[in-house]
């Protein structure tokens, strides 16, 4: 394991054990200044597709914008992350690692007025993240460059730098609470 992966191993404990410790009021609340943040800015605006995931283990809870407009939801099949359109509680079942996923066929076709809201573990002030490891949001990013990118997490995951490997994504805007 070379230096970068062994620091974003130490960094990933540290910051799921903060977040493992969130209270439940703290994270509906905090979820919600984020979620009223994240609709006033520039990037949720102009965006006529938007890509939200269902959250686990007190992430940001963005849930409250499922309702919004054209919502899509990360589906993994084959290892391969893609959204698809997001119909309804009744439309989405558990999938991979136990995620809630939609169970419909209506794939995105990304665009420039796609908007992708990243979870993760940590994220650094100038739009770098740290995910769970898998490298989904990474892969589908560098495959379609033109997704505005916005990163949602609590004070507590902000972190002034993380380690950045050449594949790293980088947020266009980095919302927290």
């Amino acid at each position: 394991m070379n230096k970068s992966e062994t620091n974003k191993k130490e960094i990933r404990k540290k910051m799921l054990a903060i977040r493992r410790f969130l209270e439940d009021i703290y994270v509906r609340e905090a979820s919600h200044i984020i979620c009223e943040k994240l609709k006033k800015s520039p990037v949720y605006k102009a965006a006529e597709s938007i890509c939200l995931y269902m959250p686990i283990n007190n992430e940001v809870d963005v849930t409250e914008l499922l309702e919004t407009c054209s919502i899509y939801i990360p589906k993994i099949i084959d290892k391969t992350m893609d959204f698809y359109l997001y119909e309804g509680n009744d439309s989405i079942a558990a999938g991979a690692f136990g995620i809630l996923e939609p169970t419909g066929k209506k794939k995105l076709k990304p665009d420039n007025k796609t908007l992708v809201v990243m979870p993760g573990v940590a994220f650094s002030r100038d739009g770098y993240r740290l995910g769970y490891g898998g490298g989904y949001y990474d892969t589908y990013l560098n495959k379609y460059p033109m997704c505005r990118k916005a990163a949602v997490c609590f004070q507590e995951q902000l972190v002034e730098e993380l380690p950045v490997e050449e594949h790293d994504v980088k947020a266009d805007i980095v919302i927290t609470n």
